[in-house]
């Protein structure tokens, strides 16, 4: 009988973690870690409450736990929060990725760091894992470097660049777009879309058949993880309106221009999948396909 092996999915409560959860193959355990003291009663993985930028803290997590592999995604996300406040989200990604790779290479620990696509400025779509990384803003400057510590400290790691990523989240955590969107026309609420904002929208299910394809290769290196169609916002906002039955009538079109407070975001950051199909074997997923697959996986919310 094959031992059991374990991964640690550090932000564990995101809406990437859940698409591993949903996704785990079977002999492996999920061991998952978040900084916010709540409790996450619907998951299919074991959750703790850890703070990474304790490196004692992280240290004593690896001296308990024998890992096979580590997925790390955890760090302020926010773009907007970001911007505003550059100082701890420094901390968080940058000290508490030093720390969780620290830990990792003493282990001998395969590691994948989940990235993003704001490191691109958006001007030469689609983009391979080779295109010249130029960030528009604070976030993606951020992950640049923490993309450089991984690919220094740990040279067999490997980096994933997810899109802009949509499902269902564990309900203690923050929306996505897709429930976002999905929530505020169940009410019958106006939502403005942006038209200037094009990404090729990823479904968190296949995200984590891709990251679990990473974990089983142990590749190295970048990989960009996205699904197949080329959209921006509001055209993404008419498809969950149509697949849901919601009244595609309270969808209003609008630029960029409409929100003059929040970090500029990068204009068509559209991710080539080449690599992803041929070294990981997952096909990317069309928006339509997507959509079906979540409104098929809906439950009951109180």
């Amino acid at each position: 009988m094959a031992a059991v092996k374990k991964i640690l999915i550090t932000g564990g409560t995101g809406l990437l973690g859940k698409g591993m959860e949903e996704t785990a193959p079977a002999g492996w355990r999920i061991l998952g870690v978040h900084q916010r003291d709540y409790a996450v009663e619907d998951a299919k993985a074991k959750h703790i409450v850890l703070d990474i930028r304790e490196k004692r803290a992280v240290d004593r997590l690896f001296e308990k736990h024998r890992f096979d592999a580590v997925v790390h995604a955890a760090g302020i996300a926010s773009v907007d929060f970001v911007e505003k406040n550059y100082a701890e989200s420094l901390e968080s990604n940058l000290v508490g990725t030093l720390n969780v790779c620290s830990a990792a290479r003493r282990a001998g620990v395969h590691l994948i760091y989940v990235s993003t696509n704001a490191v691109f400025d958006g001007t030469h779509p689609p983009y391979k894992e080779t295109s010249l990384t130029k960030p528009v803003n604070k976030y993606g400057q951020i992950k640049v470097e923490c993309e450089r510590l991984v690919t220094e400290t740990l040279p067999d790691s490997a980096i994933m660049r997810p899109i802009l990523m949509y499902g269902w989240n564990h309900p203690v955590t923050r929306p996505n777009p897709a429930t976002w969107i999905h929530d505020k026309l169940m009410r019958g609420e106006t939502v403005e879309l942006v038209d200037d904002v094009t990404e090729n929208p990823l479904y968190n299910i296949s995200c984590g058949e891709a990251l679990w394809a990473m974990t089983r290769k142990k590749v190295r290196g970048v990989f960009h993880v996205a699904g197949k169609d080329a959209m921006n916002r509001w055209k993404f906002g008419l498809a969950l309106a149509k697949t849901f039955g919601f009244d595609a009538r309270l969808i209003k079109r609008v630029d960029s221009s409409r929100f003059p407070g929040i970090a500029k975001r990068p204009a068509n950051t559209t991710l080539s999948t080449a690599r992803m199909e041929r070294e990981l074997g997952v096909a990317p997923l069309s928006v339509a396909d997507g959509l079906r697959a979540m409104k098929a996986a809906m439950r009951i919310r109180a």
